[in-house]
């Protein structure tokens, strides 16, 4: 009797653990496939089997990052019934949550079934390309460049320029870089606008991504100077991006800018002449004015520009290339442009602006350049207008000028109505004299 419930109980235990393994059996991927279609949508879709009824899907999401990088993925919201079988999907609508030409999408799927068990699925990529075109392209040094209109001689002069301007950059910066990068080249302005977020500036010719390693510019084939010029200047800020990242701030703007027009093999025409007039007018903005954001108007934003590249040629020349290595390991450890400025050049960043100023033309009639208070940018840096000189003693406003202000019959108004004062208190106590009955 005693073997016979040993045997039994042994058996009990065998299907037990046969049950458990059967409901530990993750769920079986029949599909797992993303759908590309520039412009309109990425659509991800999964179909799956499971013993045991699933119960949550998650969908899992990573955009650009880089091979060997632990991807910080977000979680989007799919489509799906409950079931043992289940078809799930997930759709981004790229007209409305925009995605950049070339970007790759790394992306997994997580099952839950009732019982407990945890299905993963591989991650996989998606790229999301512009598929109006027929791209051809080439590569080297990391750097790739992909091109639609023009020859192997074009693609390879694209190539070239990009490699010029990574030499260029990695003298300044004291180090090389590692991480990937593409340049998509449209041949004209109108079929790279449809690969531009929604609203973008009509006179953008070229956009980097440093956050993803990818630039998109506008050169028709053939066009040595706009190559020279675009090209080396959007690879400058994903090298800069790359050489600076850090999880406490970014750099000023007017020095990324600066750099980018700086390593340029086209200068831009005119950029010295608009700096030396603004100067003369006395319209030249602040240099700790530039270090967020550039004006929206075309002409102060092109002026923003040259301003931004005349300083850092300045610093340049003044201080040593060195000097720009020690900025970019500044801008890395996340500090301030006055802290960096400071630690480097040992002068204020309104100082640096006043020693770069003077070494341009004085502003017609204004005397000697003046020295711009620490920790201060006038509100009105970018009006239409100058501004015009602040009286030398605020606290007491001139006389002269607040009575050539007030408009006559103001005065006359104001004499009137004091007459008029006057009369009435003669005539209430001239009346309190008279007798009451």
């Amino acid at each position: 009797m005693r073997r016979v419930v040993l045997w039994m109980l042994g058996c009990l235990l065998v299907l037990g653990f046969q049950a458990t393994a059967q409901a530990a059996e993750p769920a079986k991927i029949s599909r797992n496939e993303a759908t590309s279609s520039f412009g309109q949508d990425v659509v991800f879709e999964l179909e799956a089997e499971s013993s045991s009824p699933i119960r949550e899907v998650a969908f899992l999401y990573a955009l650009g990052v880089q091979p060997g990088d632990v991807p910080a993925y977000t979680e989007a919201e799919a489509k799906w019934q409950p079931g043992t079988s289940i078809k799930a999907s997930f759709t981004r609508d790229t007209s409305v949550e925009f995605l950049p030409v070339g970007v790759t999408v790394r992306y997994k799927w997580q099952l839950i079934a009732e019982d407990g068990t945890i299905t993963e699925t591989p991650e996989q990529s998606v790229l999301y390309q512009d598929t109006r075109f027929n791209w051809q392209e080439k590569s080297e040094r990391g750097i790739t460049v992909r091109w639609y209109d023009g020859d192997a001689q074009w693609g390879q002069d694209l190539l070239d320029s990009a490699l010029g301007g990574l030499d260029r950059l990695e003298q300044r910066i004291g180090g090389s870089v590692d991480d990937p990068m593409t340049i998509s080249v449209y041949s004209n302005t109108r079929d790279m606008r449809g690969a531009l977020p929604p609203n973008s500036a009509d006179w953008i010719g070229g956009q980097a991504r440093p956050d993803l390693g990818l630039i998109i510019g506008s050169i028709e084939a053939g066009d040595q100077a706009e190559l020279g010029r675009l090209v080396p200047h959007e690879l400058s800020h994903l090298v800069l991006h790359q050489a600076t990242d850090n999880n406490y701030g970014g750099m000023p703007v007017w020095f990324d800018e600066g750099l980018a027009v700086a390593n340029q093999d086209s200068p831009d025409a005119g950029f010295k002449q608009m700096v030396e007039r603004a100067a003369k007018n006395g319209e030249l903005i602040p240099l700790r004015a530039l270090a967020s954001n550039f004006p929206s108007d075309p002409e102060k934003a092109l002026l923003s520009y040259a301003q931004s590249e005349s300083v850092v040629r300045y610093i340049e020349s003044t201080y040593g290339i060195e000097s720009i290595t020690k900025l970019v390991a500044q801008f890395k450890s996340g500090v301030t442009d006055d802290v960096a400025v400071q630690t480097v050049l040992n002068r204020s960043l309104d100082t640096l602006d006043s020693e770069w100023r003077a070494t341009l033309p004085e502003a017609q009639g204004s005397g000697p350049a003046q020295s711009l208070p620490d920790d201060t940018a006038p509100a009105d840096r970018f009006s239409e207008q100058p501004r015009s000189s602040a009286p030398s003693n605020p606290s007491q406003p001139n006389a002269q000028a607040v009575n050539q202000a007030v408009p006559l019959w103001i005065w006359l108004a104001g004499i009137g109505g004091l007459v008029l004062i006057v009369a009435g208190t003669i005539w209430i106590i001239r009346s309190s004299r008279q007798p009451r009955y």
